[in-house]
């Protein structure tokens, strides 16, 4: 197993561990609310893995630096309620300011992605599951404007590695059926991979990502991703890690149960 696969794995290990643990009747309400924060989480699933800082290149056509600029990605955890959202911020944000991942209430309505292109925002829904291929762990999610939408886009969104993603943004002439490249954005993350269990890497107390800013509780440092997660942990410190230690408990039994097989 890789890395990426190996730092997938964990915070689907993780993520279960934390709604059985949250579900008990001695936890306080808050608890419920972090049960149906980590369920989103889950749905949103591998795109996950584009929280943190990336660097990218916008290409008109592929292959050609005419009109090609060079942009900076900042993925984050974002919480409202009950809600978890992936953000993707470009900057300077020269053809695309902001993508918004949501997953929906039902797991079976799939993913919903807002996409903000200049002055408006348009709204896309998943139209394919993510297809995956075991050998070389290529992934990619496509997401539509509905039929009636003024502005038709498709964007699809492959992941290569865990360092190498691409976006593809396509539009449609009104009554037309052919789709048009209008530009496509190769991502490289900025810096080391996400955290793999055991590799000595820091780690993410709220979702298992790479740990990147230091957070204080009773005089200890731990390390979440990114803002959003912050601002959970420091909701409720103590919760959080209790989560996150019978996490690395119950991994650390599984390890060892494999070890004795």
């Amino acid at each position: 197993m890789n890395s990426a696969a190996a730092a997938f794995l964990t915070l689907t290990l993780w993520l279960c561990t934390c709604r059985t643990v949250l579900l008990s009747d001695e936890q306080p309400q808050h608890s419920a609310l972090a049960v149906q924060r980590a369920a989103t989480v889950q749905r949103i699933g591998r795109p996950g893995e584009l929280v943190g800082n990336w660097r990218a290149v916008l290409q008109a056509r592929r292959g050609s630096g005419n009109g090609a600029n060079a942009e900076a990605v900042t993925g984050t955890w974002q919480f409202r309620d009950s809600e978890a959202a992936l953000v993707l911020k470009f900057r300077p944000g020269s053809r695309l300011q902001q993508i918004r991942i949501t997953a929906a209430a039902m797991p079976s309505e799939g993913l919903r992605l807002a996409l903000q292109e200049g002055e408006q925002e348009l709204s896309l829904v998943a139209v394919q599951p993510a297809h995956a291929d075991a050998a070389n762990e290529r992934a990619e999610w496509i997401f539509e404007t509905e039929d009636d939408a003024v502005k038709s886009r498709r964007l699809t969104v492959r992941r290569l590695s865990d360092i190498r993603w691409t976006m593809l943004l396509e539009e449609r002439a009104a009554g037309g059926a052919d789709w048009r490249r209008m530009f496509e954005v190769g991502m490289t993350r900025d810096g080391e991979r996400l955290a793999v269990a055991g590799g000595g890497e820091k780690k993410c107390v709220v979702t298992g990502g790479r740990g990147t800013i230091a957070v204080q509780h009773e005089g200890k440092t731990w390390y979440v991703c990114c803002e959003g997660c912050r601002q959970v942990f420091e909701d409720d410190p103590a919760g959080i890690l209790k989560n996150y230690q019978a996490g690395l408990e119950q991994e650390q039994r599984r390890v060892e149960g494999e070890d004795r097989r």
